[in-house]
Parts: C-alpha cells; sequence; structure tokens
C-alpha cells in the first residue's frame, strides 16, 4: 500500500488534476478556499463559532463524497493512532463535562475538537504532490493578506479597531496577537519548506518573508519570535541542507546583530519595549506577560492534582481559577479540564505527527516532507504551553498541510 491515502470507491483518473471532471474540480477549489480563511478567524458566526473556512470545509467533504474521494486512511500509518488518540481525549473530555462540570458545554467544546481534528484531515490529506504544493502556498498567501491587512490598520487606522490590540500589537484578521504571531511563524517556515522543496521562486519566496517578518515585528510577541528562529534552525538540521543552514547562520548573525545594537531606532515601539528589552537584558519577566501566565500554571498544578482522573469539565477552569481565566497552557488545561485520559488522547495527536515525520527521514525522496512536518509539528506543541483551547481551523490547517508534505513526498 502507498502513502497516499486510498480513496473510497476509485483513484482519481489524474492524480495530478490536469483533467478533473467539474465535480473534482469544485472539491478541490472548496479545500483551496478552506485553507485560505482559516486564519482569518473575522469571518465567522455571532451565535456560535462557525467561520467561514468551515462552511468550505463541509462543502469539500460533501463534493468528497460525491466524487469517491473521501480517504480512508488520511494520515497513512499514522492513522489508527491519530483517531485513537481524538476519540480518547474526547471521551476523557466529554466524561467529565457530564459527570463533573457542564454537559451542555461539554458537548460544544467537544464537537469543535472532534470537527477541527477529524474533518479537517479528510478534506487536505491524500492529494497529489502538485495539490499539496496549491494549498501550502494558498495558506502562505493567506498569511501574507492577513500581515498586509493588520500592518495597514496598525500604521494608518485611528482609534479601537478588532484588528490591532490596545497597546498597539497586531491582531489582524486572527483578532489574536500570539496567536498571529504563531500563524506567521509558521507560514515563514513552510515558505521556507517551499523553497528548500523546489516548488517556489526565490523571489517570492523572499517577498512573502518579508512581509511576514514585518507583520510578526508588529505584534510584538515573544512567543512569535523565538518559534520563527526555532523553526527555521529546527528546518535547517533535519533537512540535512549545507547551504541552507549556512545561509541561515550568516542572514541570521546579520540580523540578530543589527536588531541588539541598532533595533531600538528602527523596530516598532511595541517590538521594542515588549521583546527586545527582554532580549537586551536577558530577563524573561520583562517579555511580556510572562509572569502572569507563570501564576496561572502554578494554579492549574494544584487544580489538576485534585482532577487527575476526571477533570472539571470543559471551559470550566475559569470557574474555580481565582484568576477567573483559563490557563496558558493546553497540557495543563486538557489535564485539569478533561483527566489525565484526554491529556493522553491528546498527546497522542502529536506523536502521531512525530511518527509520520519521523517515518519519512531515512527516505532521501521524502527528506523533506519528513523535515517540514516534524518541524511545524514541534513548533505547534511548543505554541500549546502559551494557549488554552486549540479547536480554532486556523491552528489545525497548517499542522495538516505540514503532514501532508509528508503523506505526498513532497521533496523537490
Amino acid at each position: 500500500m502507498t502513502s497516499r491515502a486510498m480513496p473510497v470507491d476509485r483513484q482519481r483518473s489524474d492524480p495530478d488534476g490536469n483533467h478533473r471532471t467539474w465535480m473534482e474540480t469544485a472539491e478541490f477549489y472548496t479545500a483551496v478556499l478552506a485553507v485560505f480563511f482559516a486564519p482569518i478567524n473575522y469571518l465567522r458566526l455571532n451565535v456560535a463559532y462557525i467561520t467561514l473556512s468551515d462552511a468550505f470545509l463541509v462543502l469539500c467533504l460533501v463534493f468528497a463524497t460525491l466524487n469517491g474521494r473521501v480517504p480512508l486512511r488520511p494520515l497513512g500509518k499514522a492513522t489508527n493512532l491519530w483517531y485513537g488518540s481524538l476519540l480518547l481525549f474526547s471521551a476523557g473530555l466529554m466524561m467529565s463535562s457530564i459527570l463533573v462540570g457542564d454537559p451542555g458545554t461539554g458537548a460544544i467544546v467537544t464537537s469543535q475538537y472532534v470537527f477541527a481534528y477529524a474533518l479537517v484531515p479528510l478534506c487536505i490529506l491524500g492529494r497529489s504532490d502538485r495539490d499539496i504544493t496549491i494549498l501550502i502556498v494558498t495558506f502562505v498567501a493567506s498569511m501574507v493578506f492577513v500581515t498586509i491587512h493588520g500592518a495597514y490598520h496598525v500604521n494608518f487606522t485611528d482609534g479601537p479597531s478588532p484588528f490591532v490590540s490596545g497597546n498597539g500589537r497586531l491582531r489582524s484578521l486572527v483578532e489574536r496577537t500570539n496567536e498571529t504571531a504563531a500563524l506567521i511563524a509558521f507560514a515563514i517556515v513552510l515558505a521556507l519548506w517551499l523553497y528548500l522543496a523546489n516548488r517556489l521562486a526565490g523571489v517570492l519566496v523572499a517577498i512573502s518573508i518579508a512581509i511576514l517578518g514585518y507583520g510578526l515585528v508588529l505584534t510584538g510577541s515573544n512567543t512569535g519570535f523565538l518559534l520563527t528562529c526555532a523553526g527555521m534552525v529546527l528546518l535547517a538540521v533535519l533537512s540535512a541542507s549545507v547551504r541552507f543552514s549556512l545561509t541561515l547562520i550568516f542572514v541570521g548573525t546579520l540580523v540578530v546583530v543589527a536588531v541588539m545594537l541598532w533595533g531600538e531606532s528602527f523596530l516598532p515601539k511595541v517590538f521594542v519595549d515588549r521583546v527586545l528589552v527582554a532580549l537586551q537584558s536577558g530577563d524573561p519577566l520583562q517579555a511580556g506577560t510572562f509572569a502572569g501566565r507563570l501564576l496561572l500554571m502554578q494554579e492549574a498544578l494544584g487544580i489538576a492534582d485534585d482532577s487527575i482522573v476526571l477533570g472539571l469539565g470543559a471551559d470550566q477552569y475559569r470557574h474555580v481559577s481565582i484568576y477567573s481565566a483559563p490557563v496558558h497552557n493546553l497540557y495543563l488545561l486538557v489535564l485539569a479540564e478533561g483527566g489525565l485520559f484526554a491529556l493522553v488522547g491528546f498527546t497522542g495527536l502529536i506523536f502521531s505527527l512525530v511518527y509520520l515525520g519521523w517515518s519519512r527521514l531515512n527516505d532521501p525522496r521524502a527528506r523533506l516532507g519528513g523535515a517540514i512536518t516534524l518541524t511545524i509539528t514541534a513548533m505547534f506543541a511548543a505554541c500549546l504551553t502559551g494557549i488554552p483551547h486549540c479547536y480554532a481551523r486556523f491552528w489545525v490547517v497548517p499542522v495538516i498541510l505540514a503532514a501532508s508534505a509528508s503523506l505526498a513526498s513532497v521533496s523537490g
């Protein structure tokens, strides 16, 4: 059996999509639109968390079902571990909600996770190299658009705006600062991978990274800055590209020296105040809200210790916290709200992707696919130490796109 997922009834007559039927074309372009609108969190319903991207995901699945193209094993040999882990996570969270917390809230939160982690792989995975490349380019293009939109509002819009925080940090259409920074970090690393895999011209990659880098600075996010640096280094190591590694070292050294010595004269004030000062002083307590988050984590450890088997129930942490806010650490939050079984289940999702990417590193033809899968997975796992729940589709889409590179063996 090949690594490419098998469809329900038949294989596509042309896997590269040169002679698709109109139904097959509609299915692919709804997937493209779902990926493009995934970071645009602003376009959603007010009554429920349903985004425009979600609508295209459902349409994509409908067309895929009619085309007989729903993949039976979307993550290849990691499929059983992925869906088994999702089942364990969902069961732990829902059981805690029924027996301890609020069943209604539990059903809503659990359904959001199932929609994100079960449906998105079915719509994105099981495609050809060409289609996967288009989808990854689409995500990078979406984040470039989001960055330009946010930069415009930061520089040319006065007064309150949903796209700029009260202290001037870029939120853009994601509507969240650290989340925007993390998505920009994903997009920068994916753009570099497209260049390494000979899937996108160097000039387009350079322009995209320049725009994305400016947006990253405007977010003033320590998380996003460190995530970008770590992602580039990890991609260089896993790709085993000497040329890319040397270029990264050279350019990175120039950027670090320029920022540390003269950054205050050309960088936005929000970046200087929140990131540069902490880097220059070496004091993490000056890095944004680090101290406040540390207090929440300490509290979460105490709460989780009393709810190790059955948690508090989905979205109940805020009601017992003395700070009236969820801890910004998904691992601790899942342990506190869903118990140990839910945490094991969610960790299994991460290990599914690690297993998938690691299995490709030893194949020279697929090494770059495995490298980007492991890199984005590591970045995602690191992000989870600084955010609460992660069922928003903008989290899942870039991770599944990275996994698709391993499955499609896109390695240039």
